[in-house]
């Protein structure tokens, strides 16, 4: 312990967390067995491009950073930030700036030459993380979303 409160420890995941991952609370919403299939890949056929790295308090699961390595002809390999994200009882202990940092250092791990992630201009915490950490905050970028399964073709 330090100042009295637990220590939190990181993990990179596999397909082998999948159980972990259905279980844990710090998502948007419940998991997807799916999904984590998908995100992770199967036993024995990971998915390298996709990284999740776990937070935990002893056995609880209380942050997480997810993201994605691209590639794109005419640019450098990078790391999309998908996500990062603590529950409300962890923050305030550098958990989410640890994550940041785990994530960062695994894309490095796999290549990348930058990272980057979107955030709302409202959230004054992820913001805070992000720039503290040495992000260069971009003005002028406007983004478009579609839900295509109510694509209009």
């Amino acid at each position: 312990m330090t100042d009295g409160r637990p220590t939190f420890q990181l993990r990179l995941t596999g397909p082998k967390d999948a159980a972990t991952i259905l279980a844990a609370d710090v998502f948007d919403g419940p998991a997807r067995p799916e999904s984590v299939t998908r995100y992770l890949g199967a036993p024995g056929a990971p998915d390298p491009r996709n990284i999740l790295i776990l937070a935990e308090i002893g056995k609880r699961i209380v942050g997480f950073a997810s993201g994605t390595v691209t590639d794109h002809p005419d640019k450098p390999r990078a790391l999309f930030i998908n996500e990062l994200g603590v529950n409300e009882d962890a923050q305030r202990r550098g958990i989410g700036r640890a994550l940041l940092a785990a994530i960062r250092a695994e894309g490095r791990a796999q290549g990348c030459e930058v990272s980057w992630v979107l955030t709302e201009a409202d959230n004054a915490p992820a913001r805070a993380v992000y720039a503290s950490a040495g992000g260069q905050e971009t003005t002028g970028v406007v983004m478009f979303e579609w839900e295509e399964g109510e694509a209009d073709l």
